[in-house]
């Protein structure tokens, strides 16, 4: 190991939940202003991990990676640990290190494993994968699944167009005992900010958000590029199924949830740093 190697620590908070991840991980970005050789992730204090914590935790290490950095993960014993286990059977370990903790981890039933879903690939995995699984936990049919379908075809379609990247992490939980299903998508391309500031420089982060959500609102300049992709999926999620969607990307974070029948929106501040996007579509009541 050479002495000048630029070796970075990520000490996960106990409880990834929330903002603390990304407070972490802004720290981590202020203390290196250049991207370190190595960036270890550090398990020793986890003890809980909600399911968008895994695809954030994914996005991140790839992200690493393409930057050149190297990733290791340190303190995984012992593996019995149940956010450390529920890591393993959701495949993060195989993904990433190339095998399981585990040689007995599963995939569990209410789990739509950790991936890695390139745009090309978006639609057979839509079908064959997606689908089947979350008509199984919602009690939904697949016709009634379609607009929610078309929503996250977009999403992919906007990695595609705003990111130099053509791939997004997905992962998914059904939470039996709070009846609801938790769709994270991630990407590490450029953030929905700086795409919006493109024709609105004079938006924050959470602001930028909203303006990428608005009914009709593009940054493309030409009418007939003007896209729907955000709108229409909170539409669908929020107003048709009473759901929630979180939008996080660089320093913003905004929610929509349903109340009275209308879109809510709730805008947060000093909410730590995303890396690219991450939408948490659909929350999808049980029926």
């Amino acid at each position: 190991m050479s002495a000048e190697e630029n070796i970075a620590a990520l000490l996960l908070p106990s409880r990834v939940v929330g903002n603390n991840v990304f407070v972490e991980l802004q720290t981590l970005l202020v203390s290196n202003p250049k991207i370190p050789d190595t960036v270890d992730i550090d398990f020793s204090r986890l003890t809980f991990i909600r399911s968008p914590g895994i695809a954030f935790l994914s996005n991140f290490s790839h992200w690493l990676i393409d930057q050149g950095a190297k990733v290791t993960f340190s303190n995984l014993n012992p593996i019995s640990r149940p956010a450390i286990k529920y890591l393993d059977d959701s495949l993060f370990f195989e993904q990433h290190l190339g095998s399981k903790l585990n040689i007995s981890s599963r995939c569990r039933p209410t789990t739509l494993p950790l991936k890695q879903v390139a745009r090309s690939e978006c639609h057979a995995w839509l079908e064959f994968e997606f689908l089947p699984w979350l008509i199984n936990h919602s009690g939904l049919t697949k016709t009634s699944l379609a607009e929610v379908t078309a929503c996250l075809k977009e999403l992919f379609n906007n990695i595609d167009d705003h990111t130099e990247f053509e791939t997004g992490c997905v992962f998914g939980q059904w939470h039996p005992k709070e009846k609801q299903i938790i769709i994270s998508i991630a990407d590490f391309g450029q953030g929905i900010p700086n795409t919006v500031r493109r024709v609105k420089p004079e938006l924050d982060d959470t602001a930028a958000i909203i303006k990428a959500a608005e009914d009709g609102f593009s940054s493309k300049s030409l009418p007939t590029n003007r896209g729907a992709g955000l709108y229409l999926l909170l539409l669908n999620i929020v107003q048709r199924f009473c759901g929630r969607v979180t939008i996080r990307s660089m320093g913003g974070l905004v929610e929509f949830d349903n109340r009275n029948g209308l879109i809510y929106t709730t805008p947060h501040t000093n909410v730590g740093f995303c890396i690219g996007t991450m939408t948490c579509p659909p929350m999808v009541p049980h029926s």
